[in-house]
Formats: C-alpha cells, sequence, structure tokens
C-alpha cells in the first residue's frame, strides 16, 4: 500500500487545489506539494514518495528533462498531467500514466488507484523474485549433477516468472467489477481469452441512475498496444458518465471518438496514427425493459425464440476514419422476456481452424449461438470455449477473444 504522495506543480493555486481533493480521497497516504523545481531529486530523496503526480506545464523549465531527470534518478511510478500531445515521448521518458488536460477529479484519483495497484502488483513480484532466489538457492545445493541442476533452475524459473507476468497484467486493476453486472442480472458470461499477458479487447460496465451501461470494445493491435488503448478508453468512458453530458447511446460513441482523435492529435492527414477501436455500447432500463444501442463496426446479437435478430453498429470505428465527421446511429430497442443478449468482438468469428484452416466465421458463430441459448448461461461459456479450443486446434491464436452473454432479470 502507497504511504506517501509528492505532488510537483509550478502553479501555486493548482498546487493547493490539487492538495485539497487528494487529502479528502486519500487520508490514509501523507501527501506532499512543491512548486521549487531547483534540488528536485533531493526533495524526493528527503520525502520519499511511492507515487509522483507530476505537472510537466512549465513555464521556464522543459517539463520533459524534469521527467527524464526523476525518471534517471528514482524508481517511482509517475503520474504525468500536461496539455501536451507528445505522448509517445511522456510514456518513452518513464511516465506510468498519463492525463491530458483538462480532466475532471475523478480521473486523478482513478490514476492514483491504479498506480497503488500497480505498487501492489509489483511488490508481489518483488516477493516471487525473491522466492526464485530462494529456490535457486535450494536446488543448488541440494542437486549433485549440474545439468540436472541447471535444468531444475531454468523449469522453476519458467513457472514462477509465468506467475509474475500474470500477476503483473496492471490492466487488470482497471477492469470493472463484474459484480456491477448483478444489478442488471445474474444471468450472465463473459469468455476472455488474451492473445498475450495484456489484450486489446475490453469490456465496461458502469450504472447511470436507474440504468446499467455495457460496453465491449476491440481496441486497435493487440498485446501492449492495445492495452494502452483499452487504459484510455476506459478513462474517457469513465470521464462521459461522471460528467454526465450524453443523452444517449451514440453520444458517448461520439464524445469518446472526438476524445481519442483529439489525444492522438488525429486530423485525417496521411501518415498519422490510426489507432482507435471497434465498440458495441447498450444502455440498459431494467424497469421499462428498453435498451438503446450504438456499436462503431460492432453488432449486438438478441436471441428471441430461437431465433436471432442482428442489430448492426455503423461501419466506421470510434477513432480517424473517412467517415468521422458522420454521427453514429442510436438504436431504441424493447426487449421482451427470456431475450437473452450477446456482445463480442471480432477474434472468436476470424479465427482459423477446422480440417481446411478456415476461419469460423460469423454465420457459424450465429448458429452456435441460436443452439446454445436456452442452456444456463455457464454451461453457454464452456461450449463456446470447447468449441473455439478444438476449431484452433494446434494454429496460433491469432485475435484476441471476448464474448458477453446475459439475460435481463
Amino acid at each position: 500500500m502507497a504511504q506517501n504522495l509528492l505532488i510537483i506543480n509550478q502553479i501555486e493555486k493548482e498546487l493547493n487545489s490539487l492538495n485539497s481533493v487528494l487529502v479528502s480521497s486519500f487520508p490514509e497516504i501523507s501527501i506532499f506539494t512543491t512548486n521549487n523545481l531547483t534540488n528536485i531529486t533531493d526533495q524526493i530523496t528527503n520525502y520519499s514518495p511511492d507515487i509522483i503526480v507530476l505537472d510537466i506545464d512549465f513555464s521556464k523549465n522543459n517539463g520533459l528533462d524534469i521527467l527524464k531527470k526523476i525518471t534517471d534518478f528514482f524508481k517511482i511510478p509517475i503520474i504525468v498531467i500536461s496539455q501536451s500531445k507528445e505522448i509517445e515521448n511522456i510514456f518513452d521518458y518513464g511516465a506510468l500514466l498519463f492525463i491530458h488536460k483538462p480532466y475532471i477529479n475523478i480521473t486523478l484519483i482513478s490514476a492514483i488507484k491504479t498506480s497503488i495497484k500497480f505498487i501492489d502488483t509489483y511488490k508481489f513480484s518483488e516477493q516471487k523474485q525473491a522466492e526464485i532466489e530462494v529456490k535457486n538457492k535450494h536446488i543448488e545445493w541440494q542437486h549433485e549433477n549440474v545439468l540436472k541442476q541447471r535444468d531444475i533452475i531454468t523449469q522453476k524459473n519458467n513457472e514462477i516468472m509465468a506467475d509474475i507476468r500474470y500477476a503483473s497484467r496492471i490492466q487488470q486493476a482497471i477492469l470493472p467489477d463484474l459484480n456491477k453486472i448483478e444489478e442488471l442480472t445474474n444471468h450472465y458470461f463473459l469468455l476472455h481469452l488474451p492473445k498475450s499477458y495484456v489484450s486489446g479487447d475490453f469490456y465496461w460496465i458502469s450504472k447511470y441512475k436507474e440504468k446499467i451501461i455495457l460496453a465491449i470494445g476491440d481496441c486497435t493491435g493487440h498485446g501492449v498496444s492495445g492495452a494502452l488503448m483499452h487504459m484510455l478508453g476506459t478513462v474517457y468512458l469513465n470521464d462521459i458518465i461522471v460528467s454526465d453530458s450524453f443523452q444517449s447511446a451514440n453520444d458517448i460513441l461520439e464524445q469518446l471518438r472526438e476524445k481519442i482523435m483529439n489525444l492522438l492529435n488525429q486530423k485525417g492527414k496521411m501518415g498519422e496514427t490510426q489507432d482507435g477501436m471497434d465498440i458495441a455500447l447498450c444502455i440498459i432500463d431494467c424497469n421499462s425493459r428498453k435498451m438503446q444501442f450504438a456499436g462503431a463496426n460492432n453488432p449486438v446479437y438478441i436471441i428471441r425464440k430461437k431465433e436471432l435478430i442482428e442489430f448492426k453498429g455503423d461501419r466506421m470505428p470510434v477513432g480517424i476514419h473517412i467517415n468521422f465527421n458522420k454521427p453514429f446511429k442510436n438504436q431504441n430497442i424493447d426487449l421482451e422476456t427470456n431475450d437473452t443478449i450477446y456482445l463480442f468482438s471480432d477474434g472468436y468469428a476470424d479465427q482459423f481452424g477446422g480440417e481446411n484452416g478456415k476461419k469460423f466465421r460469423y454465420k457459424q458463430f450465429q448458429e452456435i449461438l441460436i443452439k446454445i441459448s436456452d442452456l444456463p448461461m455457464y454451461q453457454q461459456k464452456e461450449i463456446l470455449e470447447r468449441v473455439y479450443i478444438d476449431w484452433r486446434g494446434s494454429l496460433d491464436q491469432i485475435d484476441d477473444v471476448l464474448v458477453f452473454g446475459f439475460k435481463i432479470k
């Protein structure tokens, strides 16, 4: 658990405002502030912070140089706040998280909570590393055959390092608590098969007044690049909901697109980054049994009395696209008792396999969903996972897989 937090900001008014917010939000943490960049390394040594919140928009100093100076001397999680769009440089210089101005307080609070979980995970990793060293010494003491000793050490290291890599999945810290979905239904399943240790596919759940908002996102790429977009998407979705600045499902996607394009400086010019995400988003009112849906490339399926109804998303992503000025369509759907609803990424249908090494395809995916839609949710998940594994066989997994199914209470 983090004990000390240091805020660095040259503007006294902003420094005091941040200090007031964080003192009330984290009473268990000692919070220190400074607006003096002179001998900053000595100050950090004196305060001994576990987390640093660094505003790099300095009037006389180069903020990136200050960031680089700190990360050269200390291994401390740093949350960078700035109007800058040099995101790659900020992360290259050692920032753990980045918050773009302007922002709301909940964004910073969420970032600090994520950093605290990162610290806990890192300490867990250090503990595991210590276990590795103890086990390695024990192996060295116990085995007479040097070759056998080397093989056993390698095997033990691989096993424990696999645990460490799993424990180090910072991405898990920002995924929502699935208990939230139980306010909507206790009949659901989540099939999530990442291609790597981190995933570009993500699920997001939020309660808004008397409604539940669900989203399944598929970010550009997978692994680290996809996970970075996932983090941005989650932070911005939370901002949109907390700010209460939307009217409908499509409004959320349009605001999300605007935020991502602004952050990545996407103007539609040749050679610029094309990062973004496909997403299916639903706003569900359980009392009235009505659902709003908006999709960026991704659809939503509703199976009703063994018939599949597809509500297609718009053929454009959340991000730069030839149609980025075109609004997303909002679809209003009346739900009925025993409707089964499915949100998903494209990883399942696009997987190569079978006897001829071809794609699974959406038609086959739909047929399976219709067939299993009456079964309990845990059985649906088991069948979908078994079918996927059998189809893939010995071939490599080509993408992250995410399928979310549920029934309304």
